[in-house]
C-alpha cells in the first residue's frame, strides 16, 4: 500500500474542500493523509521520508502562492520522490499549479501532476467580484468531486498531466505575476484594515490567523505588518471590523465551501491508515 502524503494551506477553506475531496478520491492501494503547512513547517521533511508519493495544495493570489507556501516548500529538504501540485483559483490563474511545481522541483522532486480547481470567491471586501456566482454547494461538489477524480486515477495509473506548464500559460501566469508581486513588494504593501468602531475584541481573528499578525495590546486590536491575504480573519470576523481593501467593515463574509464549515479544521491534520482505509472499504461494500 503507498502513501500519500497531501500538504495544504488554506485561507478560507476552498483549498482544504479540495484536498479532501482528492483524498477520498484514492483507492484502497493508497493511504492519503492530508496535513496541515501551519502546523508542520518544521517537520514536513520527516513525513516526506515515509511517503511514496506528495502533494502540494494552495490557493493563488495574483498567480503567484502564499508566503506560508513559499515558506513552507523553501525549507524543505532535497527528495527526490513523485510529487503532484494544485491550486485554487476564482477564474483562471495562467500556471498556477505549474509555479508551485517548478518551485518544488527544485527541491528535487520529480512533479509530474498539476491541477487547478476553480472555487467560489473569497474577496468579499473587493465589490465586482460577487458577480462571478460559482452556482449551488451541489453544483460546486459535483464539479470539484469529478475534477478530484480524474486526477487521482492519472496518479494511479502514473498518467501524467501538468496542467500549466504550456508557454501561452505561463505568459497568461505572469501577467498578473508581475504587477502583483510589484504591488506586495510596493512602498505601500496591502496591509490589513482594523475598523476599530466594530471590533468587539473576541480574538478570533487572533486565533485564526496564520502568520501570527494580530494582536491585542490594551484591549485594542493591532497588527505587526506581517498579513499574508488569506482573508481568513477577513471572512470570520463576527462583526466584519477586518478588510484588505474596503474602507467600510464587511457586510456579506465569505464563510467557506458549504454550509456550516467549520474554518478550524484546515488548520488540523486529517490522516489515514490502512485501518482506516479498510474500515472505509467495507462500509462501501
Amino acid at each position: 500500500m503507498k502513501k500519500v502524503a497531501l500538504f495544504v494551506f488554506s485561507g478560507t477553506g476552498n483549498t482544504y474542500y479540495v484536498a479532501k475531496k482528492i483524498q477520498d478520491a484514492f483507492s484502497d492501494s493508497f493511504v492519503c493523509s492530508v496535513y496541515s503547512m501551519e502546523k508542520h513547517m518544521l517537520d514536513a521533511s520527516k513525513i516526506i521520508e515515509d511517503a511514496d508519493l506528495v502533494g502540494i495544495g494552495y490557493p493563488i493570489y495574483g498567480s503567484s502562492l502564499p508566503e506560508i507556501v513559499f515558506e513552507f516548500i523553501n525549507r524543505l529538504d532535497t527528495h527526490q520522490k513523485r510529487a503532484f501540485t494544485f491550486c485554487t483559483q476564482m477564474m483562471f490563474s495562467g500556471d498556477g499549479a505549474a509555479y508551485g511545481g517548478r518551485i518544488l522541483g527544485k527541491k528535487g522532486f520529480e512533479v509530474l501532476w498539476q491541477e487547478h480547481f476553480n472555487m467560489p470567491n473569497n474577496l468579499t471586501d473587493v465589490g465586482f467580484l460577487h458577480l462571478f456566482d460559482p452556482g449551488s454547494d451541489e453544483k460546486i461538489q459535483k464539479r470539484i468531486e469529478k475534477k478530484a477524480n480524474r486526477l487521482v486515477k492519472r496518479i494511479e495509473s502514473m498518467k501524467p498531466r501538468k496542467m500549466g506548464s504550456n508557454p501561452f500559460s505561463l505568459f497568461l501566469g505572469l501577467l498578473q505575476r508581475l504587477p502583483y508581486d510589484g504591488f506586495k513588494h510596493s512602498k505601500r504593501p496591502p496591509r490589513i484594515r482594523i475598523h476599530q468602531k466594530a471590533c468587539i475584541a473576541c480574538g478570533t481573528c487572533v486565533d485564526l490567523c496564520p502568520s501570527g499578525n494580530l494582536f491585542f495590546k490594551e484591549g485594542i486590536l493591532c497588527d505587526e505588518d506581517k498579513c499574508i491575504l488569506c482573508y481568513r480573519c477577513v471572512n470570520h470576523c463576527p462583526t466584519g471590523a477586518l478588510t484588505v481593501f474596503s474602507k467600510k467593515p464587511l457586510k456579506k463574509p465569505y464563510l467557506g465551501p458549504y454550509k456550516g464549515f467549520d474554518i478550524r479544521t484546515v488548520k488540523e491534520d486529517h490522516l489515514r491508515s490502512e485501518k482506516t482505509n479498510q474500515a472505509n472499504h467495507e462500509v462501501n461494500q
